[in-house]
């Protein structure tokens, strides 16, 4: 969700990451590193073969009861994503990786085919980068 920006895509990536890595290696060991490479890897199929821009504002059904709380995580959360916008594409992805908590920077790494120290370096300044518009925007 955080790469793509739009719920559903984000669902038939996920869903077609699980169909591939069980296709070739259910009879393997769990790795979290290969699923999330897959996943990485149909993403940038899909933005390859599609040349749009992705709507991140865009609003999708609210089925929870508490609206007052609904609306301010819907704000929240569109200005998380505005700030993202800003940052380069790889420093998107690195943060998505991170922010998923399934994986360290070691395993990140290898996914993207950077060093350790570059992936930490990376993540960091995206981070402050983000701060930054987070608070200038207050």
């Amino acid at each position: 969700m955080r790469m793509t920006g739009d719920y559903y895509l984000s669902m038939d990536l996920m869903q077609e990451s699980f169909t591939r890595y069980l296709e070739k290696y259910a009879n393997n060991t769990r790795n979290v590193s290969l699923l999330y490479t897959i996943a990485r890897n149909s993403f940038l199929d899909h933005k390859r073969r599609s040349y749009r821009i992705v709507a991140l504002d865009q609003d999708y059904e609210d089925l929870s009861a508490d609206q007052a709380d609904s609306y301010q995580i819907k704000e929240e959360y569109r200005r998380v994503l505005s700030a993202m916008r800003g940052l380069e594409d790889d420093e998107r992805e690195l943060l998505s990786l991170v922010l998923s908590g399934d994986l360290n920077y070691k395993e990140i790494a290898s996914i993207t085919g950077t060093s350790e120290a570059n992936v930490k370096v990376k993540v960091h300044r995206a981070r402050l980068k983000i701060k930054k518009k987070l608070h200038a925007e207050e």
